[in-house]
């Protein structure tokens, strides 16, 4: 996380007037992932699914990477309430829609 909160300092000094979005995986401990990125200021935290996306990946690639979107929004959501930083960023996911 000290990484990526670097690289978001520097994209914030670099540009003050953009926004800093960060894409994480869904799976298991995404929230707290997700917790440290807000903290290091990242204006948006989407939150990809294992299905879905735009096909750029190779399938062996993707095909057992991650949850779905739903449990790992839920994940993110509480960790950002339970430490009080949900107001201060924007949720996204992205990943196929079921019905």
């Amino acid at each position: 996380i000290e990484d990526l909160a670097q690289l978001i300092y520097d994209l914030k000094r670099s540009n003050p007037s953009a926004e800093v979005s960060v894409k994480l995986v869904a799976e298991s401990g995404v929230g707290v992932v997700a917790s440290g990125v807000v903290k290091a200021y990242a204006d948006h935290v989407l939150i990809s699914g294992h299905d879905g996306g735009t096909g750029a990946s190779k399938w062996t690639g993707i095909k057992s990477a991650g949850c779905p979107w739903e449990l790992g929004l839920a994940e993110t959501h509480q960790a950002l309430v339970a430490n009080d930083l949900r107001g201060r960023t924007r949720l996204q996911t992205d990943g196929s829609l079921k019905t």
